[in-house]
């Protein structure tokens, strides 16, 4: 995985996938994530976007 082609993929509402049986994908994060802070990205979970929402498995949730 290229960090910097990730990072540069990420537009607004972003929710960049990464999968770890890639083998650049765990090596690549913390650039990633040094690249995203520097654009003033902000990192949440996912429990924080969907507040006050309570999501549950298996439904379908729009933001």
């Amino acid at each position: 995985m290229d960090a910097r082609l990730s990072a540069g993929r990420a537009g607004r509402y972003a929710r960049p996938a990464a999968h770890e049986r890639h083998a650049g994908t765990i090596p690549a994060v913390p650039d990633i994530i040094s690249g995203l802070r520097c654009r003033a990205y902000t990192f949440v979970t996912v429990s924080r976007l969907m507040a006050p929402a309570k999501p549950r498995p298996g439904e379908v949730h729009r933001l």
